[in-house]
């Protein structure tokens, strides 16, 4: 993404990915020096500082996992069981 001041690299990566019929988008951020830095444009996970994943889908798991509309909400506080 950029080269910060002190000569270390920002990097980004994404891939998208299907799993379990569902399309995931996984984002990778960090701080990595230039020697980790492998052939093919490689770095290893484990040489990314301050790493941030993100996982975003849309599919069967992330619909399972919103919050349901207000009414239903309301109901669940409602009922005992």
């Amino acid at each position: 993404v950029r080269v910060l001041p002190n000569g270390l690299l920002a990097v980004e990566a994404e891939k998208d990915v299907q799993v379990n019929g569902e399309h995931q988008t996984v984002t990778v951020r960090g701080i990595v020096r230039p020697a980790d830095i492998g052939s093919g444009n490689v770095v290893r996970s484990d040489h990314i500082a301050q790493m941030e994943l993100r996982v975003n889908g849309k599919g069967v798991v992330g619909d399972a996992v919103k919050r349901p509309f207000f009414l239903y909400r309301l109901l669940l506080g409602l009922l005992p069981f």
